[in-house]
């Protein structure tokens, strides 16, 4: 069982993470983060700046980055691998993931979110609150499914793309990488690599 965790990120997307890792029953959960003398207000400990925490390291078994930025969550993901450290996913117990859907490392899944059975999303993948990830989806390294997103059946994300808000995106559909979406986008056709998508 992991008991101490450190945690990547004290913005507002580490608040919900934190709150997730507090309802999985982390006796210790910190922060770190490079803004730590002007963060007020927050909820958990911050204990010192992202790049302190290579000294703090054999202090903690469990290793998780709360950064909402597709491209920053990568690399700090990336670090953390590098140094072979422990990443864990976060699954908030009010959310629903099929035990025939596959999960790679540094996964959050927040409240009421769904993945369904044969979906498969990799490493750092953001699964947000409410959003559903139908059966046989495929989600790549690093991509942000937002709140209210909608994801039918055999849908292919690829890497660091950021679906906004209430996204919904029709059977079948091939998303590329870096793709983002407006909010409320209705996806229809595939999208490739580098779009930005509004409609």
């Amino acid at each position: 069982m992991n008991n101490k965790l450190a945690i990547i990120g004290a913005g507002g997307h580490g608040k919900v993470v934190g709150e997730i890792a507090y309802l999985n029953q982390y006796k210790i959960i910190d922060f770190f983060d490079d803004r730590v003398n002007d963060i007020k207000d927050f909820p958990f400990t911050i204990v010192d700046t992202v790049e302190n925490l290579k000294i703090h390291f054999k202090k903690y078994d469990a290793f998780f980055v709360a950064i909402g930025d597709n491209e920053l969550r990568s690399q700090k993901l990336k670090w953390l691998k590098e140094n072979e450290l422990n990443i864990v996913n976060l699954i908030h117990p009010k959310s629903t993931v099929s035990k025939f859907s596959s999960l790679g490392k540094g996964i959050c899944v927040m409240a009421n979110a769904v993945i369904n059975i044969g979906s498969l999303v990799k490493d750092g993948v953001i699964i947000n609150t409410s959003a559903s990830v139908d059966h046989d989806c495929f989600i790549d390294d690093y991509s942000h499914i937002s709140p209210n997103c909608s994801l039918s059946g055999e849908v292919k994300i690829g890497k660091l793309t950021h679906l906004g808000t209430g996204s919904s995106v029709y059977p079948g559909i091939n998303i590329g990488n870096n793709v983002k979406s407006g909010v409320g986008s209705k996806i229809f056709k595939n999208i490739l690599d580098g779009t930005i998508y509004k409609n």
